[in-house]
């Protein structure tokens, strides 16, 4: 085993846990500048509005997999060791 069981607790938790915030941070806002809004509207263009859409639903998943990737990486911060051992147990 390369990577211990704890760590990939830890690293899916980390995903899951990035991931919804970034939704959750995206979703009520729009995910989309003020920038791009005026733009869009100024002169719509169906595939810069296509582009921004499939933007708006990779980036969280981008954070989340960063997230993943890093506790994977690094190894387990001491915030999700005891959560990690409840888990497992």
């Amino acid at each position: 085993m390369i990577v211990p069981t704890k760590a990939k607790t830890a690293a899916k938790r980390a995903f899951i846990r990035t991931t919804a915030q970034a939704y959750a941070a995206t979703i009520p806002a729009g995910g989309i500048s003020a920038a791009v809004l005026a733009s869009a509207i100024k002169d719509p263009q169906p595939v810069q509005l296509v582009a921004t859409g499939i933007a708006w639903l990779l980036a969280p998943l981008c954070a989340g997999a960063t997230a993943y990737l890093s506790m994977l990486s690094k190894g387990i911060p001491a915030d999700y060791q005891d959560d990690v051992d409840s888990v497992l147990e």
